[in-house]
């Protein structure tokens, strides 16, 4: 049941202000009436009440990639600067505008103020700041160059919003067009073609095989809409589920690296996530062999990450890096070879920062011609479907003109 704040006047003038449950505003102003109150104010109170009030000051709930990075750019500006770690959390938890965001900064503030470093009080909010985040901020701490590590920190977080933007955008239309094409085939199947199929009728007549073939189409569609709805939901709902678990995880993510046409932007997705991420650690200071536990989980591919944990444990055994890498079959033999000579010349973050904006524009690039052979491809089957659909319906009006020709 809602809760509500309220502000009332009692008998004697009094001003009393509680909160109580009730069904609506309306309920709770009557009751508060017949107990002898005059009431002078009335508002909701709770999650939902909480989260339009958020809404309406220009706060919103959720901690987006753009918050973390507006977060760690300021502060990096402001330690660089020379303002203590307190009085920069302290500043900035006046400008967060997403209210998760907000508390955790407060909370961090006050174990910090209480003896805890930063990466501690960081560690506390594993929801907001990943393992990448705080073992930059760890060894930024350890090295006195904590200003550093969040500049870097914000310039991989840019670049992945980027990309991200990137991806988003190309996708968008022809995913529009393909929505446009399912809802036109919907209204022409339950709605257009019932109508012909009643004119139909009324022409005593034989309707060619196809007219016959899309009205038995339309039909069953029609009788058993509700049902087909039901399947999809369940289907929809049982496959997220399977992609899930571990299992449908590992099935998805290898079915990437097979599908036609996108298994090569899926790969440099790969690619680049595990350039960018790892050059990030190792120029923050990051052990190499925590830096690769570390961008195994954050490429978000359990292939990839398979192929980096058999990298790991040949770093671990004194070995180089490039032979899992070639082994893996998911990496190029650019970026085999980029590895094995950073390695030798002991510039492996550089060599990785290179690899990741190669592969950044050849993303861009893969995107541009993806978008290019899909939105044609999904026009001509569209416009070929509804195409045979119209045909179907005009042919018995055709055969019928002729026959009254004749």
């Amino acid at each position: 049941m809602p809760s509500f704040n309220y502000k009332v006047r009692d008998s004697q003038g009094r001003e009393v202000q509680d909160s109580r449950e009730a069904q609506s505003e309306e309920e709770l102003i009557s009751r508060l009436q017949s107990e002898g109150l005059v009431v002078i104010s009335v508002t909701a109170s709770g999650p939902v009440a909480r989260k339009k009030a958020l809404i309406a000051t220009g706060f919103h709930v959720r901690v987006t990639l753009d918050d973390l990075i507006v977060f760690s750019r300021q502060l990096a500006t402001m330690l660089g600067a020379g303002v203590t770690l307190l009085k920069s959390l302290d500043v900035l938890s006046r400008q967060l505008e997403s209210d998760t965001l907000l508390k955790a900064v407060k909370q961090m503030k006050h174990d910090i103020a209480g003896g805890s470093t930063f990466r501690d009080a960081m560690a506390k909010h594993p929801k907001i700041f990943s393992d990448f985040w705080v073992h930059v901020v760890e060894t930024g701490e350890a090295s006195g160059a904590l200003p550093v590590a969040l500049t870097q920190l914000a310039d991989y977080l840019e670049s992945a919003a980027a990309m991200r933007s990137k991806v988003t955008s190309a996708l968008v239309y022809p995913c529009v067009l393909i929505l446009i094409a399912i809802v036109a085939l919907t209204v022409f199947t339950v709605w257009i073609i019932p109508i012909f199929s009643r004119v139909f009728d009324s022409f005593d007549m034989e309707l060619p095989t196809l007219t016959n073939l899309v009205i038995i189409f339309s039909k069953t569609i029609r009788r058993y809409f509700l049902l087909l709805l039901a399947g999809l939901g369940a289907f929809g709902y049982a496959f997220s589920r399977h992609i899930r678990s571990e299992r449908g995880k590992w099935q998805l993510d290898r079915l990437k690296f097979k599908i036609p046409i996108l298994s090569s932007l899926f790969q440099r997705i790969a690619i680049e996530r595990f350039a960018s991420g790892l050059s990030t650690l190792i120029e923050s200071g990051v052990p190499i062999l925590y830096g690769l536990d570390i961008i195994a989980k954050a490429v978000e591919n359990k292939v990839v990450e398979k192929a980096i944990g058999e990298v790991r444990e040949s770093v671990r055994q004194g070995k180089g890096m490039s032979a899992p890498l070639e082994q893996s079959g998911v990496f190029t033999p650019m970026v085999v070879q980029m590895v094995s000579v950073g390695e030798e010349i002991g510039e492996l973050g550089k060599m990785l920062k290179k690899i990741s904006e190669f592969y950044r524009e050849r993303i861009a690039t893969t995107l541009t011609r993806i978008t290019t052979l899909i939105e044609p491809a999904v026009l001509v089957i569209m416009g070929g479907v509804i195409g045979v659909l119209v045909v179907s319906m005009f042919m018995p009006i055709f055969q019928l003109a002729m026959i009254s020709k004749g």
